[in-house]
C-alpha cells in the first residue's frame, strides 16, 4: 500500500516521454508460436496489451502502440509488452480454427505463464482491454490488478466503429488508408506521427500479415468465425461480471470523445465492474479519442504509475 512518502516520490517523477525506445525485442516460444515481446525495468510486473486482432484491414497494431508509455514506466516498473497472436511480428495461428479471440486470450495466458513473473498488473487497450479482463476472469492467479483502456470490445452496447470508418480510402492497408483510420480514431489527428505509420506499414507489408488479412477478409473467417464467437464470449464475460465480478482491483480509463468506443458504452462497462468489485476506479480524459495513451501520454503514464504503486 502506498504511503505519504511514496506519494511524494510520485509527484517528483517526470512522466512526459523523451524517447519512444522500448529496448531490445525478445522472443518466446508459446506452444509453438514464436512471440515477440519487450521486457525492461525492475519492480512490479506491468503487462501492456495492445488492441485490434489478427488480419485487421484498418491497420497493423503491435506492442509498439505503447511506445510513448513503455519507456517512461520502465524507470520504476518491470514493463512487459508483447505482440498478440497473429499481430506485429508474432506468428499467425497454427490452424484456421484458431483465428478467434479465444485463441488470442489463450496465447496471452500461455505467454504470461511461460514468462513466470505473475501475478501481473494487466493493462489492455481496446480489444486488449477485453483480453486482460478475460485473463483475470479465467485465471485470477495471474492478475494482481486490471486496467481496461477504451475497450469497446468488452463494453456492453454497440460500438460506432463502422460509422466512424465508413467509406475508407482504397485500397486498404496503404499508408494513406492507415493514416485515415488512425486519425478518425483520434480527437487530435496530429498524434498520428510518421514514426507510428512507419511501424504499421512495416508490419502490414509482411507476408505473415498478408496471409492473416486474406484469411480474415477474403476467406471470410472474420465474419463467419471470429466475430460470432467473440459476441458469444463477450456475453459470457458480462454474465461472469454480473454473477461473480472481477477478482482484483480494476481501473477503467476512457477518452470522453472516443468516436468508436463511445463514453456511454464505457459507463455501462463501469457499472458492470462496480456491481461486484468494490475496488473499481475510473479515469476519464476530456478531449481525447480512442488512443488516450498517445493523446495524453504524460497524464496517462502518471495515472498508471500511481495506480500500480497503490496496488503493489
Amino acid at each position: 500500500m502506498a504511503n505519504k512518502y511514496q506519494h511524494e516520490a510520485l509527484k517528483q517523477r517526470a512522466y512526459h516521454p523523451s524517447s519512444d525506445d522500448m529496448g531490445q525485442e525478445k522472443w518466446l516460444d508459446v506452444d509453438g508460436v514464436r512471440t515477440r515481446y519487450f521486457d525492461e525495468g525492475e519492480g512490479e510486473p506491468l503487462v501492456m496489451i495492445h488492441g485490434a486482432q489478427m488480419g485487421a484491414s484498418d491497420g497493423a497494431s503491435s506492442a509498439k502502440t505503447w511506445a510513448l508509455n513503455f519507456p517512461v514506466l520502465k524507470q520504476w516498473r518491470n514493463v512487459i509488452a508483447f505482440d498478440k497472436l497473429g499481430q506485429g511480428y508474432t506468428d499467425n495461428p497454427k490452424t484456421d480454427a484458431d483465428y478467434t479471440m479465444h485463441a488470442i486470450v489463450q496465447h496471452a495466458i500461455g505467454f504470461l505463464e511461460k514468462l513466470g513473473k505473475g501475478p501481473y498488473h494487466l493493462c489492455g487497450h481496446s480489444r486488449g482491454g477485453y483480453v486482460v479482463a478475460r485473463i483475470a476472469l479465467e485465471r485470477p492467479d495471474l492478475a494482481k490488478s486490471v486496467i481496461c483502456v477504451s475497450s469497446g470490445t468488452l463494453s456492453p452496447g454497440t460500438t460506432r466503429t463502422r460509422l466512424v470508418h465508413k467509406d475508407p480510402p482504397q485500397p486498404q492497408l496503404t499508408r494513406e488508408s492507415i493514416r485515415w483510420f488512425c486519425e478518425r480514431y483520434s480527437y487530435n489527428p496530429r498524434i498520428v506521427t510518421e514514426d507510428w505509420l512507419d511501424g504499421a506499414m512495416a508490419i502490414a507489408e509482411t507476408e505473415r500479415n498478408k496471409i492473416a488479412v486474406r484469411k480474415m477478409n477474403e476467406e471470410g473467417l472474420g465474419k463467419k468465425q471470429f466475430l460470432p464467437q467473440l459476441f458469444k464470449q463477450r456475453n459470457e464475460c458480462h454474465r461472469w461480471l454480473l454473477e461473480r465480478g472481477m477478482p482484483c482491483p480494476t481501473l477503467v480509463v476512457w477518452g470522453y470523445e472516443d468516436p468508436a468506443a463511445h463514453i456511454s458504452n464505457g459507463m455501462q462497462l463501469i457499472e458492470l465492474f462496480m456491481n461486484k468489485q468494490r475496488d473499481t476506479e475510473v479515469r476519464i480524459f476530456n478531449k481525447s479519442g480512442h488512443f488516450v495513451m498517445r493523446e495524453y501520454p504524460a497524464a496517462f503514464n502518471r495515472c498508471i504509475d500511481a495506480y500500480v504503486e497503490f496496488h503493489s
